[in-house]
């Protein structure tokens, strides 16, 4: 088998659209490592919000949070290497969220904030697995150290129009980056998925040409430009899929395409 190791996103790559894990792809996971490769799972999601998955795949490697934040033994809840966001920094992009009139969560004591509850909480709330606790005042007046992440909600029009402005304001300090159609993902410019899988890679003593990333988003396109081996979903945006010629457009979360993308690797 060509993959020592297997760096995969989570949300609209390895869960189908109704957020399930499906059968054939716990069965393709496990078999991969059965034949030796580590299992990464790859994510904007914070640690709570992962121990599920990793406890149904069984998985065999520390995975990579927030969007490359940190990488956590999810069974002891280790923290292996982290990038969080300076706190001044964090508290002036919140601020500037803010004043554009966007909701947005803080990511610490690995867990969430948010500044009151809404429809969109509880959207995220329902995504992730996990609640948020309310603060009831502004993200950048309740910070009392530096988050792992901003993560900024709102319609998928009202994230298309804010991140052009604060991807601007907060160039070459900030990498701010869509994750979702109406997510914002907001990261310290040293954070990237990519940085976190060279260093779990180095640790696991995997060759850079052993490695593959499945991803669907633009906060995927550094892991996957990262991989030896990058597939890219069919329900990614055009713009993720046509982001470069070594991608390989694989089936898409519908249609179970990393477990068959794994099990077609397997077999030959």
């Amino acid at each position: 088998m060509r993959f020592k190791l297997i760096a995969v996103d989570i949300d609209g790559t390895l869960l189908n659209p109704r957020r399930e894990l499906e059968e054939e792809t716990v069965t393709a996971a496990r078999d991969c490592m059965d034949r030796g490769a580590y299992f990464v799972l790859s994510s904007g999601r914070m640690p709570p919000a992962l121990r599920g998955i990793a406890e149904k795949l069984g998985v065999n490697a520390p995975a990579v949070c927030y969007n490359g934040g940190a990488v956590v033994d999810l069974l002891s809840g280790r923290v292996l290497y982290q990038t969080p966001v300076e706190i001044d920094l964090a508290r002036e992009i919140a601020l500037e969220a803010e004043k554009l009139g966007l909701y947005l969560h803080a990511f610490i004591e690995g867990s969430y904030v948010a500044p009151y509850y809404c429809s969109l909480t509880r959207g995220y709330e329902e995504l992730c697995g996990v609640k948020a606790r309310i603060t009831g005042k502004p993200i950048s007046q309740s910070l009392t150290e530096a988050p792992m992440k901003l993560l900024i909600l709102d319609s998928p029009e009202g994230a298309a129009k804010a991140l052009p402005v604060l991807k601007q304001k907060f160039e070459g300090r900030a990498t701010i980056m869509q994750s979702q159609k109406h997510m914002i993902e907001c990261v310290g410019i040293e954070t990237s998925k990519a940085g976190a899988l060279e260093y779990l890679r180095n640790s696991l003593g995997v060759s850079p040409d052993e490695t593959c990333a499945f991803g669907d988003g633009q906060n995927d396109l550094d892991m996957l430009m990262w991989a030896k081996y990058p597939f890219v979903m069919e329900n990614a945006p055009d713009s993720v899929k046509n982001h470069s010629p070594r991608f390989v457009v694989c089936p898409p979360n519908t249609d179970k395409g990393v477990a068959r993308t794994l099990m077609k690797e397997l077999e030959s």
